[in-house]
């Protein structure tokens, strides 16, 4: 075991390894990007939704002045919207790109996280209506009247392109928790924004629906024999029993009670027969039939196993949100070690890891949300979340 100047030492040495990656995610405003925004480096030039998010939060995190990037994801999404509040969840200099048909629900969450760190709302001000407008799309147009729930327009939308609890269902059809956890998020962002800028009606529409939302997602989705999360298939109602990244998802929302957070952390995250390897977690259980580690990020990127660092933070922080901060640090520690291990062998880091070698996977020379795996261990040491809202 580290000892306190061991940890220290460790944590500056993880920041400044990937301190000088940070160039290679930023861009100047351009076309139909008016702001300066930040691109997935590597095999991506584009300013996609969650990559961007998490990017922009890694860098806030670590300095506040950067948190203008996510400031100007928010102002990129919203100057794309249509009216009717739909936004492509990918975006380049020449517009829309369809492949996201639209945006994850992160908006509201961008813009309270960003006026938080900058200390300054006023920018968002012009713009209110037409977040609310984006942020409600959703809820129009991908909803599931039964359950009250949001559903994936497909399983690329949710971004774990192949996630096995997703794939090959038919569109609108996967009542998704990871989604749905976002969107209660998204709620609770838009109430506390609606209180920052006075829009009185709107703090107690946005509050009650993201009770309504939190209580939807333990009455469906939560199995109790099994004592996890499960999606459900909307043309049966039966849940979609893969023991998969989105199961964790509500851990990270805090969604789940003490009592089901502990039971699934302790059943699924933490065990070696399922979840949790020697190199990170991974994204499928390993008795999963499904279960690989293969290279296929054409056409979809694999969440079918591999370790990502992405899903990692966030298991993290739901380790902590549920009192498991010996195995948070423990995991920060074995992410760190993978990424800095990979830089050193092969000067960049990839997208994904085999969670049963450790070797790197897919897209060399990815720089994306794994910039958060220089927050991780310092995070996980003092049990700190800069996405708290």
């Amino acid at each position: 075991m580290m000892n306190k100047s061991g940890y220290q030492s460790f944590i500056s040495h993880i920041k400044t390894t990937l301190a000088p990656f940070k160039a290679f995610i930023k861009r100047r405003a351009q076309g139909h990007l008016p702001y300066d925004y930040l691109v997935p480096a590597g095999p991506y030039q584009e300013q996609w939704d969650w990559d961007a998010f998490f990017m922009g939060v890694a860098l806030a995190a670590d300095i506040s002045a950067e948190s203008i990037y996510l400031r100007n994801w928010t102002l990129n999404f919203i100057h794309n919207a249509k009216q009717n509040g739909k936004v492509a969840g990918c975006l380049t200099a020449k517009g829309f790109d369809e492949r996201l048909n639209h945006m994850k629900p992160l908006l509201a969450q961008g813009a309270y996280l960003a006026g938080k760190f900058l200390k300054d709302y006023r920018w968002l001000k012009p713009y209110y209506t037409k977040l609310k407008k984006i942020v409600l799309y959703r809820e129009k147009h991908l909803w599931n009247k039964k359950y009250d729930l949001g559903v994936w327009f497909d399983s690329m939308e949710s971004g774990a392109d192949n996630n096995i609890a997703a794939l090959d269902y038919p569109k609108k059809t996967a009542v998704a928790t990871d989604l749905n956890t976002f969107i209660y998020r998204e709620y609770k962002a838009l109430s506390l924004l609606a209180q920052i800028l006075g829009r009185k009606k709107d703090v107690k529409f946005f509050q009650k629906r993201a009770e309504i939302l939190k209580k939807n997602i333990n009455k469906y989705l939560w199995n109790k024999e099994d004592e996890i999360y499960y999606n459900i298939y909307a043309k049966t109602g039966e849940h979609i029993k893969r023991v998969s990244y989105n199961s964790f998802i509500p851990l990270w929302g805090e969604i789940a009670t003490p009592q089901q957070g502990k039971a699934t952390i302790k059943r699924y995250l933490v065990s070696p027969k399922y979840m949790w390897s020697e190199y990170g977690i991974r994204t499928l259980a390993k008795n999963d039939p499904d279960y690989n580690n293969a290279n296929i990020i054409k056409p979809y990127s694999n969440w079918q196993g591999p370790v990502w660092p992405i899903a990692n933070y966030m298991y993290m922080q739901g380790l902590l949100n549920y009192g498991f901060q010996k195995e948070a640090i423990e995991l920060a520690r074995k992410i760190s070690r993978l990424v800095i291990n990979d830089i050193k062998t092969s000067g960049g880091m990839h997208e994904n890891y085999d969670a049963e070698t450790g070797k790197p996977l897919a897209a060399p020379n990815f720089v994306s949300w794994n910039l958060l795996v220089g927050n991780m261990l310092e995070e996980a040491k003092n049990n700190k979340n800069p996405f708290v809202i």
